[in-house]
């Protein structure tokens, strides 16, 4: 990786680069527009590249990221939802508002939007025209192709407009760019939406869309097609011949043909610039008044709206602590671009790091000045940069910036008037990096509400009576939930059989599969809220987890290959001494290996038997046996190894290796028969 790189990479913040005033203007408009509709938002948005390099940069995001890449705008857009795009574009003003664009910056950035469109509208109408089968994503590379430019304009200022200057030609400069700058602007672009999660080709469709003609002839048809269109993109470069012998060398395509889909990109570009009162023409006088006239019309936009409002919606409302660690988390990569934080509550004099996991002890000091540069912000109560205090940085400082992997970190102290409530730490990862005021203010003060607003709602439920009423509520409702998720899973089954294999949807219905059987697990989860109030219980009802089990499964996981199923029941069995929750991850793991070695309209049969003895000792059994084709021999040799699967890309193989262990913990015995007619898991723990 080229030496400034990392370095750029790490001090990135995507909200604070720059877009042309009278995008934002029209896209702020829009969203203020009551009536507005998200394909609207969705069209005006996929015009500019940095405002689109934001939705997909959030939308790969851990906050919105489900584990399936987003590769395409509109997918992006769709994960995202209206409000959030609107909160992207909204922040992306205000910083610009406070920016201070000036007239270099403006001439620059008319030729980035009109230059990235192009390539975009270019790129998409290759993609059809050579049948590529993901237009959208040709597209989304044409948009993002030269975001390095954006980047080295915004973080090394002095030094890219100094080149510019020296040599307007886009070509000629990108051979110094390396040299000058430590890096050039077609390997950053290639490092940005590979670390936004898209895919391979795109990358290198992007890394390589300088290279020369002879190179990408035998390259990935994405490739070809970016190199095509960022090659006529240029307008300072354009020649018919040049046009001719790439269009011929790498698609076959008539010079004429090529010439008449550039003409048309043109109009289409120019049309869409007037429609949005860029004027991609002017002479410099008339061009610094359009610009003045832009920034007039922006500032008005940023002040006919409420910032206040802005945040008060982003930070919503939390009830618990690890809540608000989240939702802060959220908001401050939203706004501000900080993309790691934590919250230390103060409790009993010790300030006490959030932590969702709770698998550890968590991060904790005292309430001291000498103990960190967050204690010291909670006594002060005043706003701190480990950069302006790095002589006192202690060594649980040096452990708070590993937690959140920055070189620096801002301390907020909230507090309700001289009383501490929590510290709010934020990543930096340069000096430059800083919160306007107006910001902090705002951000403080909404975060102080919602702090007080969680410890008014903490108290807890007083009677087991009253959670005993609250849980049966919860499990009728969750019940009830349970139809529509079965009519969805229908309808999508339906919809599934109907297409091929290769049909662009099937993906997407993968997709929306996956978050029903997600949202399934989560009402699984509220059926059993008045057991989840006393924590994680040492014993098991075994045939009613069963059967909570199986009537989740029939509506979700079964559905889609018609999976049959039965359960033998022994009625006498007694509540068994095994973890709760350990058995259901065991019974769940079971059963959707079966499932998943299973053809469609296989069968899976559960029992269970008390009062087994095995060499004197009494066991329950517990028995999952599936009619699939059986697990091969070489399988079974190591089946509860981490290493074993048969169930290709998607699993890591570590289901029964867990199973096993859980098995192992409860002081029982876990076995496996397999054949050609099918296989059973023995379950045997102690007791009856």
């Amino acid at each position: 990786m080229p030496p400034n790189s990392q370095k750029l990479l790490k001090q990135l913040q995507l909200n604070k680069l720059p877009t042309l005033p009278h995008v934002l203007v029209d896209i702020i408009n829009a969203c203020q527009c009551n009536g507005v509709t998200f394909q609207e938002i969705a069209d005006i948005v996929s015009r500019d590249a940095s405002i689109s390099a934001r939705v997909v940069s959030m939308a790969n995001s851990s906050f919105f990221n489900r584990g399936t890449p987003v590769r395409s705008l509109d997918r992006a857009l769709l994960v995202l939802g209206t409000e959030t795009i609107k909160t992207i574009v909204i922040t992306a003003t205000i910083h610009q508002f406070f920016s201070g664009i000036n007239n270099k910056d403006q001439a620059f950035l008319k030729e980035f939007w009109r230059r990235s469109l192009n390539c975009a509208l270019l790129a998409k109408s290759l993609a059809i025209l050579t049948s590529y089968p993901h237009p959208d994503e040709a597209y989304l590379c044409g948009l993002l192709h030269n975001m390095g430019e954006l980047v080295l304009a915004s973080h090394l200022r002095e030094d890219y407009f100094e080149l510019v200057s020296e040599f307007p030609n886009e070509n000629t400069r990108f051979k110094h760019e390396l040299g000058s700058l430590g890096i050039d602007h077609a390997e950053l672009s290639a490092l940005l939406i590979e670390q936004w999660g898209l895919s391979p080709y795109s990358v290198d469709a992007v890394r390589y869309h300088h290279a020369n003609l002879a190179d990408v002839v035998g390259a990935h048809h994405l490739v070809k097609i970016l190199f095509v269109s960022s090659e006529l993109s240029r307008l300072d470069e354009r020649n018919h011949e040049h046009q001719a012998e790439i269009g011929t060398k790498l698609f076959e395509l008539n010079p004429s043909l090529v010439n008449e889909i550039v003409r048309k990109i043109d109009e289409e570009v120019k049309e869409v610039a007037s429609s949005m009162g860029i004027n991609l023409k002017s002479t410099k006088e008339s061009q610094s008044f359009d610009d003045r006239e832009a920034n007039i019309n922006l500032a008005k936009t940023v002040r006919d709206h409420s910032l206040e409002s802005i945040s008060h919606d982003i930070i919503g409302k939390s009830d618990t602590k690890t809540e608000f660690a989240k939702q802060v988390s959220y908001t401050l990569s939203l706004l501000f671009g900080m993309r790691t934080s934590a919250v230390f509550w103060l409790e009993d004099e010790e300030l006490i790091l959030v932590d969702e996991d709770q698998k550890q002890v968590p991060m904790q000091f005292p309430v001291d000045r000498g103990s960190s540069l967050v204690a010291k912000a909670a006594i002060e109560g005043n706003v701190l940069s480990s950069f302006q205090h790095r002589s006192e940085a202690l060594v649980a400082d040096q452990q708070i910036l590993r937690h959140l992997a920055a070189e620096g970190m801002l301390c907020m102290p909230i507090r309700d008037q001289s009383r501490v409530i929590c510290v709010v730490v934020a990543s930096l990862h340069s000096k430059k990096e800083q919160i306007h005021p107006s910001f902090l203010d705002l951000l403080i003060r909404q975060l102080t509400d919602q702090c007080l607003y969680i410890e008014a709602v903490s108290v807890p439920l007083q009677t087991n009576a009253e959670i005993s009423a609250l849980s049966a509520k919860v499990r009728e409702i969750a019940h009830e939930a349970n139809n529509p998720l079965s009519i969805i899973n229908n309808y999508l089954a339906s919809l599934s059989s109907k297409l091929s294999d290769q049909h662009d949807v099937k993906e997407e219905l993968t997709v929306l599969k996956e978050e029903l059987e997600r949202a399934s697990d989560i009402i699984l989860r509220l059926r059993d809220i008045e057991q989840d109030k006393r924590g994680n219980e040492d014993h098991a009802e075994i045939n009613l987890e069963i059967k909570n089990l199986l009537t989740l499964y029939k509506n979700s996981l079964f559905l889609a290959k018609r999976i049959g199923y039965e359960f033998e029941q022994d009625t006498s069995l007694k509540v068994h001494p095994i973890s709760r929750n350990s058995f259901r991850q065991i019974l769940t793991n079971l059963i959707k290996n079966a499932v998943e070695a299973l053809p469609e309209g296989g069968k899976i049969s559960i029992t269970t038997r008390g009062n087994v003895n095995v060499n004197g000792k009494k066991f329950t059994e517990v028995r999952v046996e599936d009619n699939g084709p059986g697990i091969p021999l070489q399988v079974q040799q190591n089946l509860f190894s981490p290493i074993s699967t048969t169930k290709g890309t998607g699993h890591s193989g570590l289901g029964l290796s867990i199973t096993k262990n859980l098995v192992t913990e409860a002081r029982g015995t876990i076995t496996c028969r397999s054949g050609k007619t099918g296989t059973q898991f023995q379950v045997l723990l102690p007791g009856s």
